[in-house]
């Protein structure tokens, strides 16, 4: 089993732990709910950010996932590890954008990893729900590093002199607004120190840890944490990665390509594919029908070589 090797953060001033956490958020990449999750609600919204927990190793924990077309989804390895482990879907990924037809890209695109960046926090309008896992936007995650980065501010999460959030939002759907600020006064977690014991206690530990090729495993293994990470060979087991076929229709073939009409404008801005897919987003159909044999040829090349490579590493 798989994880990182964890500092002493308790023989760290408060002066260095928060030096620790500034120099994480400046080489944080901040590309973009349900049971247990912090829902915020039209209007205002007063949230108070917890601390690291467990085997965390700062307050928030990267989290992408990958999301199918069957809606199935998956914890990208490599994204949440920060590298540390390889993902077979972000190869997928890969191989579908350099097939360059519109419908590859198109897949590649839904099949693409989703950053998102989690952290516990307490809801004040609801604070009997205990600890709830909070998924910030872009926006709000950027605006919590300018006042973690701020030194009248510095480490808002601190349970007993920290400082809660007033996220006020407002619109819908795409036009969806969230304007965040910090309240004024310095405050404890909760005044009881009993509550604010419990629910230290209740927090979940966000940390990822990499599970077995046994699912009847995941149970012990993943015991206490909220993201668990597949092997590489089992994601590509589970998900059927060897199978599939880039000439079938639901993986990008030919068949309908006219109708696919993909739109660059609707986009996230963290995309980092997006610049190469502005460049070539027009596509003869002539032209590729006339590759076709040449871009079958590099799919079975490809899955050659993962096949190769996952033997060298078993």
């Amino acid at each position: 089993m798989a994880k990182k090797t964890k500092s002493n953060k308790s023989e760290l001033s408060r002066e260095e732990r928060i030096a620790r956490v500034r120099d994480k958020l400046r080489k944080t990449d901040t590309g973009g709910g349900g049971l247990g999750f912090l829902s915020l609600k039209t209007g205002k919204n007063i949230i108070r950010i917890m601390p690291e927990v467990g085997e965390m190793e700062f307050f928030f924990q990267t989290v992408g996932r990958h999301y199918f077309p069957n809606k199935k989804m998956a914890y990208c390895p490599s994204f949440t590890s920060e590298g540390e482990l390889e993902c077979p879907i972000c190869e997928l990924v890969d191989e579908l954008y350099k097939l360059g037809d519109k419908s590859s890209k198109a897949l590649a695109k839904e099949l693409r990893v989703s950053r998102q960046y989690w952290m516990n926090a307490i809801n004040r309008a609801d604070q009997e729900a205990g600890p709830l896992i909070f998924t910030p936007g872009v926006k709000i995650f950027n605006y919590i590093i300018s006042l973690i980065n701020d030194p009248d501010y510095g480490d808002i999460y601190n349970p007993d002199e920290g400082t809660d959030l007033t996220i006020e939002k407002s619109g819908s759907g795409i036009n969806t607004d969230y304007n965040p600020n910090p309240r004024r006064k310095i405050t404890p977690l909760h005044a009881k120190d009993e509550i604010m014991s419990k629910w230290l206690e209740d927090a979940k530990d966000l940390s990822w840890v990499e599970v077995s090729m046994d699912p009847d495993e995941d149970a012990k293994l993943s015991e206490g944490h909220a993201v668990y990470l597949y092997p590489y060979d089992r994601l590509v087991e589970e998900f059927g990665l060897d199978e599939v076929d880039l000439d079938d229709p639901q993986f990008g073939g030919d068949e309908d390509e006219e109708e696919e009409e993909v739109d660059e404008d609707e986009d996230d801005d963290e995309d980092l594919e997006e610049e190469e897919d502005d460049e070539d987003e027009d596509v003869d159909e002539e032209e590729d029908e006339e590759d076709e044999p040449e871009v079958k040829r590099e799919v079975t090349r490809r899955k050659a070589a993962r096949k190769s490579s996952r033997r060298k590493r078993r």
